[in-house]
């Protein structure tokens, strides 16, 4: 009786000690952490319409806030390589950002791209028209350079180049950044969307389930759909939407997709 009793004993305290999983903070944005060369540890989000990225302790008090600043008309996408000595050596924080915007023509539609590295009193170190997709790649021992693969859709077929960059120091740890990081192929229609709009989508092979959020203008969610594999588009009724403009983007894997729009009338 007692061998039985100290076992429900240890198996209480097992299942005490592995099952305190709580909620610390909520952010209303995308977030994730970085582990900056001499500040260590911090967590950064991007404010699409502030055009801002915030940087938080691991307290989730505010360290810094950057903004991003991006043409009239445009909204900003994604931020990456938020560092100290990636692209400089001063004692600055720097960052990339790219940034859209939707362009609607008499049969259809296309986006424009572009991209910048900043530091944080807003500098600009290296713009870079026409970027959609940014990386830092391996190139040698202890060598790394920044890939910009740029697009320009307003013609047909599309151009297609790519910008490769100098750059002084060495990536940092960060949830944004992987060697093999694969980008998720969105595509919305009709757009504009009176009724349904149907997204269609197409994960990484290694990739199974994922989220797929929308978006208002002031950055809240509004919808928010379970996706698979198994499938390459889901329909969206927008009845129940005010005609306007929305953002949606898909996440997984702790790696969020470039934000994308939609447009409701």
């Amino acid at each position: 009786m007692k061998k039985i009793l100290s076992i429900l004993i240890l198996m209480f305290l097992f299942a005490e000690g592995y099952g305190q999983i709580t909620l610390q903070k909520t952010y209303n944005y995308s977030a994730t952490v970085v582990k900056l060369e001499t500040q260590g540890y911090k967590y950064y989000l991007m404010d699409v319409p502030a055009s801002q990225c915030r940087i938080y302790n691991m307290d989730h008090s505010l360290f810094k806030t950057i903004n991003c600043s991006v043409p009239n008309g445009y909204f900003l996408a994604d931020i990456k390589f938020v560092s100290e000595n990636l692209f400089n050596a001063d004692s600055q924080i720097e960052l990339t950002y790219t940034y859209y915007k939707y362009v609607s023509t008499s049969t259809s539609y296309y986006y424009i791209y572009g991209a910048k590295v900043i530091t944080e009193n807003g500098t600009v170190l290296q713009p870079i028209e026409g970027a959609q997709y940014l990386y830092v790649n391996k190139t040698g021992d202890a060598e790394y350079k920044l890939f910009a693969y740029c697009f320009d859709y307003s013609v047909s077929p599309e151009k297609v180049w790519t910008n490769i960059y100098n750059i002084s120091g060495i990536p940092v740890i960060s949830a944004s950044i992987s060697d093999k990081q694969q980008d998720v192929l969105l595509n919305a229609y009709p757009n504009p969307a009176t009724e349904v709009i149907r997204l269609e989508y197409e994960l990484p092979a290694n990739v199974k389930s994922a989220s797929l959020n929308v978006y208002d203008t002031s950055g809240r969610k509004i919808k928010n759909f379970a996706i698979d594999s198994h499938s390459d588009h889901i329909a969206i009724n927008v009845n129940d939407l005010t005609a306007g403009t929305y953002l949606y983007n898909i996440e997984y894997d702790n790696q969020r997709t470039i934000s994308k729009k939609i447009v409701v009338q």
